[in-house]
């Protein structure tokens, strides 16, 4: 208790244990990636920024979702479904380069940025 307010000290969260958690709670109950399916999950999956980006997004997206009644429907369908879309596409998802058997990235060498990109000058404005 803090002598000078009264107040209980607030406990440090810690926001990565809650995502991961979430990530865990989360796929025990989502799709099944099998042998025999077409879809592919990498195991690494936390070394795919993209991947890390899109999960943390819907994250947040769910805990919002949890505080209104009856949107938790409207996150399945919304945000999920098109997320998920993205994670377990064979020949444009995330883990197009990664192999069942060889793993991670096994497809490709490569270890550059995923796009060319180049900062504007400084005169540079966004449009109005």
């Amino acid at each position: 208790m803090n002598p000078d307010t009264d107040e209980e000290p607030e406990e440090d969260v810690d926001a990565q244990a809650q995502f991961l958690d979430w990530v865990v709670e989360h796929f025990s109950i989502v799709e099944v990636v099998g042998p025999n399916k077409r879809f592919y999950w990498c195991a690494q999956w936390y070394e795919h920024k993209e991947v890390v980006a899109r999960l943390f997004a819907l994250w947040q997206a769910h805990l919002a979702a949890e505080l209104d009644l009856g949107a938790v429907s409207s996150w399945w369908i919304n945000d999920w479904d098109r997320h998920a879309a993205v994670f377990f596409d064979p020949a444009n998802g995330p883990f197009r380069f990664c192999d069942r058997t060889r793993g991670h990235l096994s497809e490709t060498k490569e270890t550059g940025p995923a796009v060319s990109l180049t900062i504007p000058p400084a005169e540079w404005q966004l449009p109005a």
